[in-house]
């Protein structure tokens, strides 16, 4: 069974009042959700708070009568996204770039210590060089190649059509290997 059908289910199966079918889809997601509100935001503890905040909001906008949902995952990025923007405009500070803690969390478990290094190493060349991209872009990339959304979720998730996504992340990893140059 797709996940995006598994979602479906679980869903459909916890607005039918299965009370562990949403437990279920917190536990599918949260890891994801609070590395992607981490990348944003540096307090721990803020990143936490904002990721409750993101499944409840999610409970309830899928509880609303009438509500159609055809991918829950994208649903829920969008919402979390959204949740971090508002984070920003109600503290009046800027955007912060991506967290180098979360290049850590991206590791090949496979590598060798030698291996590793190198990898640690190359991360932070690219996080450095991500630095000096905007805001829109890091965040196309992130969610690309770290949160491993397809072109499709990102773009219902930033509520742009698939082929603006699409040339948005061409031109965002073009800028991104002339900065590593």
């Amino acid at each position: 069974m797709s996940s995006n059908y598994s979602d479906k289910f679980l869903l459909a199966s916890s607005l039918a009042g299965d009370e562990e079918a949403f437990g279920k889809l917190y536990d599918k997601y949260v890891n994801d959700i609070f590395r992607f509100i981490c990348m944003r935001i540096r307090s721990r503890e803020e990143a936490q708070d904002l990721t409750s905040e993101a499944f409840l909001k999610t409970w309830q906008y899928v509880s609303k009568k009438d509500t159609k949902v055809d991918n829950f995952r994208a649903l829920l990025y969008r919402i979390a996204r959204n949740i971090v923007i508002d984070h920003y405009r109600k503290s009046g500070h800027e955007m912060l770039a991506i967290d180098e803690a979360q290049f850590d969390l991206i590791e090949d478990k496979e590598l060798g210590i030698e291996d590793k290094l190198k990898h640690k190493d190359d991360m932070r060349v690219v996080r450095k060089a991500l630095e000096n991209l905007n805001s829109e872009e890091q965040e196309l990339i992130a969610m690309k190649y770290i949160q491993d959304l397809s072109t499709k979720e990102i773009a219902q998730i930033t509520g742009k059509k698939s082929g603006s996504v699409r040339v948005a992340l061409h031109r965002a990893i073009k800028r991104l290997k002339q900065e590593l140059k």
